[in-house]
């Protein structure tokens, strides 16, 4: 029996220039990565589920970890209550 791997989200928090320095670093191994304003969400792919959680810079707080679609992620975190 085979299960369907899910992705799993990193949301994060902090400065929007840094964040957008995390995008590019991430979208050129392959993940997926959303930044809005001082939030982003990256999400690696399902196939790589066995991954190891990445460090991320001191200037950047990880707010959660989820395991969904990317869009449903972006979408709950960017839409979360004091966002």
């Amino acid at each position: 029996m085979s299960e369907t791997a899910i992705p799993t989200n990193y949301r994060l928090i902090g400065p929007p220039d840094l964040l957008h320095d995390v995008m590019l670093d991430f979208q050129d191994v392959g993940w997926a990565c959303t930044v809005y304003r001082w939030q982003a969400v990256v999400t690696a792919p399902a196939e790589d589920a066995e991954h190891r959680a990445p460090a991320w810079p001191a200037e950047v707080t990880l707010a959660g970890v989820s395991r969904m679609g990317h869009d449903e992620a972006c979408s709950e975190h960017f839409s979360a209550p004091g966002t």
